[in-house]
């Protein structure tokens, strides 16, 4: 019987053993896959490949595809629907309809909130999937200015906080993507739904709605003429947008530095051929920071 840890009588001749200071070497016989996998990989194919363009144009359709419910979703959603009093069958229909099988590519990263449980996620779902079918129903095309205008229409009316958060994320997205002249034409009145929300979630416990809100100032801000900014009132929502970057919670913060910090330094007409040299808004801007410091001592 062999003891543990020793080998039998003559088996030590028959192993292969590294030789001294060479234990980092690797040893063909066993590396002879690696080496033909290498030689594979960079070496051009001697058959025609089947990758083209329509085969790119397949995977990248099936890579945004519309979002697959299995049939163990379907049972347990409507076990929860048929326990919910509140939800009806259109309801229900609704909902999944206008979340799952939304064309525009903008919000196809809501459709990854389905499968959370976050309140504030099934919220931001929901009314997607209401705007949608708003949409559908008025024979459109579910383009960004169609959302938009919806959107923008949905938060004058809604009363609560989360339906209030869920509303403006949507608009955060979609509004980097409406057409510049769409929000110049609309900017007085956007402004002002913009500023009403502002002034009434300033002293909210809550700062979801208030940040993206924030976000969708900057981006109609950053979208106007330098004419504009000649006007009191676009001083007046600047300033607005300019006062929360001193709140007192730090996502309010963040949010307000950055539209700042885009406005200054991305505006669309500072990027023309007759481009100012600096911002319209600098001075305030400055004035602002100057008079913060001075109370801060």
């Amino acid at each position: 019987m062999v003891k543990s840890g020793k080998l039998r009588s003559g088996t030590g001749a028959k192993l292969k053993r590294w030789k001294k200071g060479h234990s980092s070497d690797s040893n063909p016989q066993t590396s002879r896959f690696r080496q033909a996998a290498k030689s594979r990989f960079f070496s051009r194919p001697n058959t025609k490949s089947d990758l083209t363009v329509d085969a790119l144009k397949l995977h990248n359709e099936l890579q945004v595809g519309p979002l697959e419910i299995s049939a163990g979703a379907r049972k347990d959603t409507q076990m929860e629907e048929e326990s919910d009093e509140r939800l009806s069958e259109r309801t229900s229909g609704t909902f999944l309809s206008g979340l799952s099988d939304c064309s525009n590519l903008t919000f196809r990263k809501v459709q990854r909130f389905w499968e959370s449980n976050s309140a504030a996620h099934k919220e931001i779902c929901a009314v997607l999937a209401a705007v949608t079918e708003v949409i559908r129903s008025q024979g459109g095309k579910e383009t960004e200015t169609e959302y938009f205008a919806a959107l923008m229409t949905t938060l004058e009316v809604v009363e609560s906080e989360e339906s209030q958060a869920a509303v403006a994320y949507l608009l955060n997205l979609v509004m980097k993507r409406v057409p510049a002249p769409v929000l110049k034409s609309k900017f007085s009145d956007t402004t002002k739904a913009f500023m009403d929300v502002m002034s009434k979630q300033a002293s909210s416990d809550t700062s979801s709605a208030l940040r993206w809100i924030l976000s969708c100032l900057a981006t109609l801000l950053r979208k106007q003429d330098v004419s504009v900014w000649s006007y009191p009132s676009t001083l007046q929502a600047y300033h607005g947008l300019l006062s929360f970057t001193v709140h007192s919670k730090p996502k309010v913060r963040k949010a307000a530095q950055q539209g700042v910090c885009s406005i200054l330094r991305g505006s669309d007409f500072l990027f023309t051929d007759d481009a100012l040299s600096h911002h319209p808004a600098t001075v305030t801007t400055a004035k602002f920071c100057i008079k913060e410091i001075e109370q801060a001592g």
